[in-house]
Order: structure tokens, then sequence, then C-alpha cells
């Protein structure tokens, strides 16, 4: 069966719905409590406002959104991974790789030279498997818990 290369295209407002729901499906597939579902459901809805004030990407399959990431800036300098997910159905099949590839190359056109990523921690082996330096653990907004802080580097063209 040939690969199915999936379009990635910039988010549109009337995606919030369906990027919010990926997310906290995605999420969900590490078995956290409902507390817990409870907290990162807040972090993970993306409005409409959202999506038209940073830079949201999406994945796609005929038509159907499969993934996305967006893009926080925090400084010039600096800016942040603040999601990335792809739909349980489609993982393992290189789609995560995708996107992140996509995302340093608009980091990198847009200027940036630095990459933060503050991850959760079941995603670390992804982005150790890219390459992506871990700095350091930092608190979760769930008390008690941490998380993989990742900056990477982008060399400026």
């Amino acid at each position: 069966m040939p690969e199915i290369i999936p379009i990635i295209r910039r988010a549109m407002p009337q995606d919030s719905t369906a990027i919010s729901s990926l997310g906290i499906r995605s999420k969900a597939v590490w078995n956290y409590s409902p507390q817990m579902m409870a907290t990162f459901r807040k972090e993970l809805t993306l409005s409409s406002e959202e999506i038209l004030n940073r830079i949201v990407y999406v994945s796609t399959i005929d038509d159907k959104i499969i993934g996305y990431y967006s893009l926080r800036e925090i400084d010039s300098e600096a800016i942040e991974l603040e999601h990335l997910f792809v739909d349980p159905d489609h993982l393992k099949r290189g789609y995560g790789s995708r996107l992140f590839q996509h995302a340093i190359e608009v980091v990198t056109s847009s200027g940036f030279t630095r990459l933060i990523i503050q991850s959760d921690p079941h995603a670390a082996g992804f982005y150790e498997k890219l390459g992506v330096p871990l700095l350091k653990t930092i608190p979760s907004s769930i008390p008690g818990r941490s998380i993989p802080y990742y900056e990477m580097i982008i060399p400026v063209e």
C-alpha cells in the first residue's frame, strides 16, 4: 500500500474545535486520571482567536485533520512549540516527525534562533529521537509532576 503523505496547511479559525478535540484525544492515550485530563483539557483547547494570533498548522488527509502544532512567540529570539499532536489512529507513521520538521522550517524562516519545548514526559522519546537536546526538567501544571524542557538552537540562514 502506498504511503499517504498528508497536506500541511495553516490552521483556520474554524479548525479550533477539531484541533482541540484531537489534542485531548491524543493526550488521553496515556491513560491520565480524569482530574489530570480536566487540567489538560483547559491547556489543549485552542480558540479561534488563538489560532489567528499564533502560528498554527494542521496536517490533513482527505481534508480531515490528523495532526497539528502551534508555536507561541516568547521574544524576538525564542519561540515555543506549544503543542504538537497526532490523532491516536495515525500514530507511529511518521506524521509527528513531518509536523516537527515543518515547524523547524517555519521557525527558521521566521528568524527565531531558539526553539523551546515543554513536553509531556511520555513524548520525551519522540523529541530525543529527533535529536532535540534536553536542558532540564521543570514543574508541570500538575502539582508534584515534572516535565522535560528542551531547547534547540536554530542556525541562522
